[in-house]
């Protein structure tokens, strides 16, 4: 889980009680293992196939916003994104789609950045070991009318491409999965006239700031993202509308049963966007929370009104003395900063209008990356890429099975099975709350 330590915790409590994660790619250099795979597997693709019986489309997508001026913009543009959007189609003859633009990757970031980014994944995608399983601009599935539609925002300092296999197994089960680029937070975001922009460090409160100042700085970010979901949503639904449009897609989707989902940040975004807008049915959190609490609570302790999903971490292990003394408070302290941090996610989870669940994802067989493709791309041996694809499919499933269920109407699924999956600790119900009266 995403923690940002209570005032007085300090960095150490962060590393202590929180999952590795990837804030700013930019600002951290991450250590990854190298890979070592045979030279008789050099032209295999090492991203996990989609499982769904769908063949997979994509087409690439600029937004504009003309409603919002982009505060990081030096020439005071519109607000501008880019959307993906994954979603089911016909069997082509069309090669599979880049993972990356490898050129323009390269040559924005150069070899530090595509490090920093892939970490040692970078060299297997230069070297064309990474493709997508999707084909550009493919023919929608004949047999579908209309879709479940899914937005999802990436972690920060990210890219959305780097959840591939999630988005590509979603679609191929017979959702239209939009992802979106939160630009000058992705740590690079290309657009189709040539403009690239990477990820903006220079407003950004720098190390060892003071905790408030940069939690009141994320939080204004998770707004403007929440606000980009929001015009997505406005967007995909005047493209749906419209009889002219050439996207595959058009004429496919299903705004009854719409939602929101995204990894770290870009899962708080996702929650932040449900509070705010109705149209939106569902909500998923994959590791994202501030201080515990995936979302903040109103002035009268109310969450969402739609049915909300978190996937978290937590180490199991209490803390220790040694571990209290270099965080300069007492044991006794830190075990009643833990525990105050814990009830505010109970808090929260009990406090939606569609009821909650919470997958607990083993700690020490995961990573807060376990999300996306990464660990998988940087397994060291065979052996180790198919238990680390076995932990991404789990989470996959549990993904799917939440919005069978809320968006489906599916009765049965994961989410309902006493016994919880492999690399899961436990999955808990929360019931449907009342929202409190004014």
């Amino acid at each position: 889980m995403e923690i940002r330590p209570a005032a007085g915790g300090g960095a150490l409590f962060h590393r202590l009680f929180s999952s590795s994660r990837i804030l700013l790619a930019f600002l951290l250099a991450v250590t990854f293992v190298p890979l070592v795979h045979a030279e008789d597997e050099q032209n295999a693709n090492l991203l996990p196939n989609p499982r769904g019986p769908f063949p997979v489309g994509r087409e690439t997508i600029d937004l504009v916003d003309r409603s919002r001026i982009e505060p990081l913009s030096a020439d005071h543009r519109f607000r501008e994104i880019i959307m993906d959007v994954w979603y089911p189609s016909t069997v082509s003859n069309r090669p599979f789609a880049e993972y990356v633009d490898l050129v323009r990757f390269e040559a924005a970031l150069g070899d530090s950045g595509m490090r920093n980014l892939f970490g040692s994944a970078a060299p297997l995608i230069k070297a064309g070991r990474v493709r997508a399983h999707a084909i550009d601009g493919a023919p929608f599935a004949k047999t579908l009318r209309r879709c479940p539609l899914l937005i999802f925002s990436h972690g920060m300092g990210t890219v959305s491409r780097i959840y591939t296999a999630q988005l590509e197994d979603l679609a191929s089960h017979g959702y239209v999965v939009a992802a979106l680029t939160h630009t000058y937070d992705a740590a690079l975001t290309l657009f189709p006239d040539g403009r690239n922009i990477v990820i903006d460090m220079a407003s950004r409160p720098p190390q060892g700031t003071a905790e408030e100042k940069q939690i009141a700085y994320e939080n204004q970010r998770i707004e403007w993202w929440a606000s980009d979901i929001r015009f997505s949503l406005d967007e995909l639904s005047r493209i749906d509308h419209d009889k002219s449009s050439r996207n595959p897609f058009a004429g496919h989707l299903d705004f009854s049963n719409v939602a929101a989902f995204g990894h770290s940040d870009g899962g708080e975004a996702a929650a932040r966007a449900c509070q705010l807008d109705s149209r939106l049915k569902a909500c998923l959190d994959q590791d994202g929370a501030q201080r515990f609490a995936p979302f903040h609570l109103d002035s009268s302790g109310w969450g969402m009104n739609q049915p909300f999903l978190l996937f978290t971490r937590m180490r199991k292990e209490p803390p220790t003395e040694k571990e209290a003394v270099a965080m300069h408070m007492t044991l006794s302290e830190v075990q009643d900063l833990v525990a105050n941090l814990r009830a505010a996610q109970e808090r929260a989870l009990q406090s939606t209008g569609g009821g909650s669940y919470r997958v607990l994802l083993n700690y020490d067989a995961t990573t807060h990356m376990s999300f996306s493709d990464l660990p998988v791309l940087q397994a060291a041996n065979p052996a180790e890429a198919e238990a680390r694809t076995r932990i991404l499919e789990t989470i996959l499933d549990y993904d799917r099975a939440f919005f069978d269920k809320t968006l489906r109407g599916v009765t049965k699924t994961e989410l309902d099975d006493p016994q919880p999956r492999e690399f899961v600790d436990s999955v808990q119900k929360f019931s449907p709350a009342t929202k409190p009266r004014n």
